[in-house]
């Protein structure tokens, strides 16, 4: 046979060998002397060398296939923010048609975030028996139904317990697409994924108002089965919503498995041919000229598959203590629980004020026309309504709510490229001191403002700290080695998720004490987070001797 056309042999290792036996005496077992150049048959005998994850991933290149993973992202985004904020968008409606209260409000809010903490540990235990890909398809899924569901729902409690499961079904696909996508870029590509795939993700901030504008103040009205089943604005809003969730699941579903799962569960053939496809996207070249034959994981396929159906709870247990375990000591507890701190309270600023941005547009509006009013003043004022206007039990809300969150949502999508472009050549903890002191100077203004400053500097707040959510994200994952990054990653969000829970029940009791309080509560975290980063900071420029002392 030519070695030509050996398909276990890699042209590398042909070079290699006949340099080596240009000078060189081959011998049988016997001693007696056969050649001196040698013979094609023993560069046929070679056994290539397996190659790990970073090797195989590295000689795919860069190309076409991962700009479409990139582009591939924005509809997992758009599920996890479609289910997350869409009771922002509809409180102005649902406010007067379920007649809610301040904290009947929080609960809305936090509902989904509670499903979401509360689902974290579970979804770590399907993600590595499951897989990646399979999890975000079935996760996407479930996220559309209960998104349909509750554009169907005649009780408030009810519409509560979807945004529960919602959030629950959302967990997943949330943590694991950071993950998931990282998992087909090389080293050189990794580290900055992460935040373009947040300035592609940030599309959706303008979307779904887009979406919200054009069918929540229509007068829409539709009763079905003599009334049992009402059809309004707001509803056909949520169903709407619905219907891009199943495309993005549709999406996910032509997506590959990520072939570092597949290695790692030691279904390396499978792993292979992600692999080729990969490179023949990227390079343009036939499948089968990949330079790579064979992989190396520390675990077997026959071992992986026998291994995955006997998990049992207790294992399940055990084994989540092993991954969670390092961040409960040193050199990673400090750091680790700094970085927990941090995103705790910078998700806490972003999602507690970005969900009562049209509420407070609402409120802002109502007051007759009135734009002398700051914000606090044009609730206190004797001209408000404090509610969209009613009619009936069907609620109309002014389209110019929508217009001030497109623009919200616009000035997220063009500042987080501007941070991008400057993460070139600045480090992302400058860049967060920088963002945390530009927010809490901005929010502790805020309650005094009106007119075309409030808009400004809500758009400017909200885009600011969801750039700093991203680079805390960022942060703790270049902090840990690669075996802890998938772990780390999730936890670290998980600590954030509790912080919007924790800002949706505190914010409406501060709300009722007093209209300024709120705003300087965000302010405190805000200052707060500049402390711990510099702390982190400090950290990590100690590391070195930490290493280095006897």
């Amino acid at each position: 046979m030519s070695y030509e056309n050996k398909p276990g042999t890699t042209q590398i290792m042909i070079l290699q060998l006949e340099n080596d036996i240009k000078d060189s005496i081959e011998f049988h077992e016997d001693g007696k002397k056969t050649s001196e150049k040698g013979t094609k048959d023993d560069i046929d005998k070679i056994e290539p060398t397996p190659a790990d994850f970073e090797t195989a991933i590295s000689h795919t290149g860069y190309g076409i296939y991962n700009k479409r993973m990139l582009v591939l992202y924005i509809p997992l985004t758009l599920t996890s923010l479609f289910c997350t904020s869409s009771p922002s968008f509809i409180l102005p409606a649902v406010r007067c048609y379920f007649d809610l209260s301040p904290l009947e409000e929080g609960s809305l809010f936090g509902a989904v975030y509670v499903g979401m903490v509360s689902s974290a540990f579970v979804w770590g235990f399907l993600i590595d028996t499951l897989g990646r890909q399979k999890l975000l398809f079935y996760g996407i899924l479930l996220s559309g139904v209960m998104e349909f569901l509750s554009g169907l729902v005649q009780r408030f409690w009810v519409l509560v317990v979807l945004k529960f499961i919602c959030g629950v079904a959302t967990c997943g696909p949330y943590s694991l697409a950071f993950t998931f996508l990282s998992e087909f870029y090389d080293k050189e590509h990794r580290d900055k994924i992460v935040l373009y795939a947040g300035g592609f993700s940030s599309f959706a901030f303008v979307l779904q108002p887009l979406v919200a504008y054009f069918l929540i103040p229509m007068d829409i009205n539709f009763q079905l089965f003599n009334g049992y089943l009402i059809i309004d604005n707001w509803r056909v809003f949520l169903i709407t919503c619905s219907v891009m969730v199943f495309l993005a699941a549709f999406l996910v579903y032509t997506m590959d498995e990520s072939p570092k799962f597949l290695m790692a569960v030691g279904r390396h053939k499978e792993a292979l041919n992600v692999f080729r496809k990969i490179y023949s996207q990227n390079t343009g070249n036939p499948p089968e000229s990949y330079p790579i034959n064979v992989l190396r994981s520390a675990i077997s396929e026959e071992q992986s598959l026998k291994s995955m159906p006997s998990i049992t709870i207790s294992k399940f247990i055990r084994k989540g203590w092993i991954q969670i375990k390092p961040f409960f000591l040193q050199p990673y507890l400090t750091p680790s629980s700094l970085t927990f701190l941090l995103l705790f309270m910078t998700m806490l600023t972003l999602n507690t004020f970005r969900l009562r941005l049209p509420n407070m547009y609402a409120t802002i509006i109502a007051a007759k026309g009135d734009h002398s009013l700051s914000v606090c003043e044009s609730r206190t004022s004797t001209n408000v309504t404090y509610t969209a206007a009613c009619r009936g039990t069907l609620a109309l809300v002014d389209p110019e709510i929508y217009i001030k969150s497109m623009i919200v949502g616009s000035a997220v999508f063009s500042m987080f490229w501007v941070a991008i472009y400057i993460t070139k050549y600045m480090d992302k903890n400058y860049l967060y001191i920088i963002f945390s002191i530009l927010g809490g100077l901005s929010i502790s203004i805020f309650p005094w403002t009106n007119g075309i400053v409030t808009l400004s500097l809500s758009a400017i707040y909200v885009a600011i700290m969801n750039i700093n959510t991203t680079l805390v994200i960022s942060i703790m994952a270049s902090a840990v080695p690669t075996t802890l990054r998938g772990m780390a990653v999730n936890m670290v969000i998980m600590f954030g998720r509790i912080g919007v829970v924790f800002g949706n029940l505190i914010i409406p009791v501060l709300d009722r004490i007093s209209c300024e309080l709120p705003y300087m509560t965000l302010a405190m975290f805000n200052f707060s987070g500049f402390l711990v980063i510099l702390i982190l900071m400090r950290l990590k420029k100690e590391k070195p001797k930490i290493i280095s002392a006897p």
